[in-house]
């Protein structure tokens, strides 16, 4: 393996990381598109990566594709909400508290000879 290749990849990473981020910063986050467009051409870039080799000998045409396929992919998962599994959820900003309603006539904690029975006395009779 050559060591030079894989700086290269090293360095075109992290500049492709950079780049995503701060334009994902002040442009990306602006645009509304379709995610499955930016799908499309993250894939499109893809196949293009797949293919340059065979036709030049120029390092930097053949990482070209494949950079621009990871920005893509990267663009897409922002889209798709794939960069946010993992996070806690916010919780919701409803505050309100429910209390359950009041019941003046339930006596609590009454002992049997503190209870008043009327033993049907003081009831109108049906005619």
């Amino acid at each position: 393996m050559n060591w030079n290749n894989l700086l290269m990849v090293f360095a075109l990473s992290i500049g492709i990381f950079v780049v995503y981020s701060m334009a994902n910063l002040y442009f990306l986050s602006k645009i509304k598109i379709n995610k499955w467009i930016v799908l499309v051409l993250g894939l499109f870039f893809l196949f293009i990566g797949l293919i340059v080799p065979a036709y030049t000998d120029n390092k930097f045409l053949n990482y070209l594709p494949t950079g621009i396929f990871v920005f893509l992919f990267l663009w897409y998962a922002d889209l798709s909400g794939l960069s946010k599994i993992g996070v806690p959820k916010e919780k919701a900003q409803n505050t309100q508290v429910i209390k359950p309603k009041a019941k003046p006539n339930k006596l609590k904690y009454a002992d049997e000879k503190d209870i008043v029975r009327d033993n049907g006395k003081g009831k109108k009779k049906k005619k």
